[in-house]
């Protein structure tokens, strides 16, 4: 690749790599880049020579220089957000934010109420045809009505183009926080899966799938009840970044078809709620680095996780069968 500003065409592909990357585990990235350009070697090659440049001595400034013909092709500096209008919505501090965007503590002018807004990065909303395809599924999600789908007010977007998403403002925290402090109690992980499943179910009978149901999607209230986070988010980027390129999503949680790329349904949502109910039960994902995950996934077949008897001796027999009657379903 050329350091022009976006005369070559793999530059927003290798941008997207390099961020999607940067989001999992050190030990996860070898495994992610083989799934995810497993027919162009000069883009791998290229995405691991920047993050090489992310580990090393110097890092942030190597990676800076590194990157630049990457931000300049594609896009402007994002504007700082905090204190703008944007809608009814006065934005105030920054409150959380990963691989898809920044969410913001908001104020509705209009209902007197705090809420949650989410700004997507802005490369999800550059293609106008994927944003409108986001816009309608976001509305799907709103019409959905369900207490273990997070809700959605409003979906729009800034003056300068960025989409953004009106959610309440939940009391709680991930799935992912939690799990930071150690394994669930077996009746706890339980009752979240029953409520990962409601939400599901609910979103499958109106033909939405997730795509990306892993731990940081996944809120905890304090009263108990559990809210899934950012349906159609891994869709928007699905389509504006890589469309058949490579997988979307966090590896150690995606179906085999999801890791190769290929299209999916609601069953890869089901592989994923798998991933996480085994995650909370013995506190660590069922492929610790995703790379045997991958190596399979390439061959059309899955590798056996060890049993979660075996992790902890509290774990009913009748969980460890679950996976083989999924198979069978």
């Amino acid at each position: 690749m050329s350091g022009g500003s976006g005369a070559d065409p793999r530059w927003p592909r290798a941008a997207a790599r390099l961020h999607a990357a940067l989001e999992r585990a050190p030990a996860e990235r070898d495994a992610f880049l083989a799934a995810s350009c497993p027919d162009d070697p000069a883009l791998r090659a290229e995405v691991a020579s920047l993050l090489a440049a992310h580990e090393g001595t110097g890092a942030l400034d190597r990676l800076a220089v590194a990157v630049r013909p990457l931000v300049d092709g594609l896009r402007p500096p994002a504007p700082e957000l905090e204190g703008r209008t944007v809608g009814a919505y006065v934005v105030g501090a920054r409150i959380g934010g990963g691989g898809m965007g920044v969410v913001h503590r908001a104020h509705d002018v209009r209902l007197d109420r705090t809420v949650a807004v989410k700004f997507l990065q802005p490369h999800l909303g550059a293609d106008p045809v994927a944003a409108e395809r986001f816009a309608l599924e976001a509305r799907t999600v709103a019409a959905l009505e369900h207490p273990n789908i997070c809700t959605v007010h409003e979906v729009g977007a800034t003056d300068d183009g960025a989409l953004y998403l009106v959610m309440p403002l939940y009391e709680g925290e991930t799935l992912q926080a939690r799990l930071a402090r150690g394994p669930l109690p077996t009746r706890e992980a339980a009752a979240v899966a029953v409520q990962m499943l409601r939400g599901l179910a609910k979103a499958h009978a109106r033909g939405v799938v997730h795509r990306d149901v892993k731990p940081s999607n996944v809120l905890l209230t304090p009263d108990g009840v559990v809210k899934l986070l950012d349906f159609g988010v891994a869709k928007l980027a699905d389509v504006t970044l890589t469309g058949a390129q490579g997988p979307i999503g966090t590896l150690a949680y995606m179906s085999p078809e999801a890791a190769m790329g290929e299209p999916v349904d609601h069953r890869a949502d089901l592989w994923s709620l798998g991933a996480v109910l085994y995650e909370m039960l013995a506190g660590r994902r069922p492929y610790a680095s995703g790379a045997a995950l991958a190596a399979a996934s390439a061959q059309g077949r899955a590798p056996e996780p060890e049993p979660l008897t075996r992790a902890r001796g509290d774990v009913p027999a009748a969980l460890d069968r679950l996976k083989s009657e999924a198979k069978r379903s």
